[in-house]
This record gives C-alpha cells, sequence and structure tokens, in this order.
C-alpha cells in the first residue's frame, strides 16, 4: 500500500532571469524520516518553480510528474496487523472522514448516475416537479442495481456484499483476495461501472479504499480547518478540536447499508477482519441516516 505516514511541507526560493524572487511550497512524504520527507517536499517545489518560472524548460506538464501522481496525502490513524504487514490502514482523508485502505481485499464503488433530461419541455418539467425528479432518481439507481444484478448471473462464481452508500453501491469482494494493481482488478471495475476516481485512486495508492464514516456536511458539521500535516501545535489542536464535535455528530449516522449478500464469506482471516471492522465502523445495522 503506497501510504506513506511521514508528511511535511518546504520550500524552494529562487530568482528568475529578470530579478524577480520566487518562493514556491510543496508537500513531501517518506516511509522513513522526517528528513527525507523534507528533501522530497523541497524537490517538488523545485520542479513547480522551473516548470512555471522557466517556461516548462525541463519538466513536460505538471499533470505528468509526481507533484500530481504522488501518494494521497492523509493522516494514518489505525492499522490493523496481519502477519508481515499491515492488512489495512485506516486514514482521515482531507475532509475528515475515515477510509479504511486494504491491501487485498476487493471493495468496488459504483455511482448512481445524475439525473438528465430529455429536452426542453421534460427540463421544464423536472425543474418544477420533485416528484418527477425524485422517479427519475429511483429509475436510475434501480437501473444501477439491475445491472450489478445482470453481472452476478454472469459470474455466479463471485462473492461479494452489496451495500447501498448516499449516492451509489459499494461491493466488498468475499470470495478471495485481489491484487489492486492487476489487470484482472482493472477489468473488474471495468465490467461493473466502477466509479472513475475510486479508480485513479485505487492504482495510485495500491490498495482499495472505503469511506467508513459519515461525509461533514451531510451529518451536519462544519469542515475541518485545515489539513494534515499541521504547520504547528495550534494548528493541530484546533483540527482535534473539530475532530472530536465531528465523531459526536458521525455516530448519528452510517457509511452505508447491507442491501444483498452473493455467497459467503471466505476462510480467510484477514477478509473477516476487514469484513468486521468496516461493518461495525460504518455501523451498517444501526437503521441510522446514510451519510
Amino acid at each position: 500500500m503506497n501510504i506513506p505516514p511521514i508528511w511535511t511541507k518546504a520550500y524552494y526560493e529562487n530568482t528568475d532571469r529578470d530579478g524577480g524572487h520566487h518562493r514556491f511550497a510543496a508537500y513531501g512524504w517518506s516511509f522513513e524520516s522526517l528528513d527525507e520527507a523534507r528533501r522530497c517536499a523541497v524537490e517538488r517545489a523545485k520542479r513547480i518553480y522551473r516548470y512555471i518560472v522557466d517556461d516548462h524548460a525541463e519538466d513536460g506538464s505538471l499533470s505528468e510528474y509526481e507533484y500530481s501522481l504522488g501518494p494521497i496525502r492523509e493522516e494514518i490513524v489505525q492499522e490493523l496487523p496481519g502477519d508481515d504487514a499491515p492488512v489495512a490502514i485506516v486514514t482521515r482523508n482531507r475532509y475528515g472522514a475515515l477510509v479504511l485502505n486494504t491491501a487485498q481485499v476487493c471493495f468496488v464503488d459504483v455511482d448512481f448516475p445524475p439525473p438528465r433530461t430529455d429536452g426542453f419541455f421534460d427540463a421544464l418539467t423536472m425543474a418544477f416537479s420533485p416528484a418527477r425528479r425524485e422517479a427519475r432518481r429511483d429509475a436510475l439507481r434501480q437501473a444501477t442495481i439491475d445491472r450489478v444484478t445482470k453481472w452476478v448471473q454472469r459470474n455466479p462464481e463471485r462473492a461479494f456484499r452489496l451495500y447501498r452508500t448516499p449516492q451509489g453501491l459499494r461491493l466488498l469482494f468475499t470470495d478471495r483476495l485481489y491484487d489492486p494493481t492487476s489487470d484482472e482488478t482493472a477489468n473488474l471495475f471495468e465490467q461493473l461501472g466502477a466509479d472513475g476516481l475510486y479508480v485513479r485512486l485505487t492504482k495510485r495508492q495500491e490498495c482499495f479504499r472505503a469511506r467508513v464514516t459519515a461525509k461533514p456536511w451531510r451529518c451536519g458539521c462544519k469542515k475541518p480547518p485545515n489539513t494534515f500535516p499541521w504547520e504547528d501545535k495550534t494548528a493541530e489542536d484546533a483540527y482535534r478540536q473539530w475532530e472530536r464535535e465531528y465523531t459526536e455528530l458521525n455516530v448519528r449516522y452510517r457509511a452505508c447499508e447491507l442491501y444483498q449478500t452473493y455467497g459467503d464469506v471466505a476462510d480467510i482471516p484477514s477478509l473477516r477482519a476487514i469484513v468486521r471492522y468496516h461493518d461495525q465502523t460504518a455501523r451498517i445495522d444501526t437503521g441510522a441516516p446514510l451519510a
């Protein structure tokens, strides 16, 4: 799993050929030390300088180098231990929700498509008819579920748990372990119509991901005051205060609900442990509103 535990922010300053002074910041990461993370941050800031100030002389497009292709910057909250390495790492994402990252237990996110209108009169009717909008959304939700059901009929050997999320479906495969970077997984994502952002994050982090607590704005909580890593203790204290408020509100909601099960959970300890953690932390059996 490409989830570095150490992050820091650093700067690079230089003067251009016309005498103008520039200062750029970037975050760097490391699995080993703060010094290595700082060197990484300085190098990334330097590359931004070269791209912006030196007319792209050496680095090509910003979207092509590691500033945009590096790991996601998230605080590690907990590790679920395995025999040789963690089988899962729980992180807190940019807006403060907990995310379960798994090395080999496959999650697939499938979003419900947004309602679309068919011409001017249909758009006008949708604009003034909440019932029609909701009926259209229900039809699209059911079509998405039907697509997954048809996939199951074509692949009866697969076993998974199907969950409803606020805006889509989540599949947790329970038949065996999977490689998040394999062609098999990429094909599985394509067959199921997995969310494009989720597909990219899986590849980028070299793991599967599942949000297991509510999005703050869905449970009446403001957004975090800042992001990890914190500039100083004052910034972290402000974040921890927000975290306590968010945690108190989160217990009134659930991240998903179990919709259907297909097949059994294989007798693999790491798989069973992740199913238990996911279902408990997402609070699937509480009957609370989805958030």
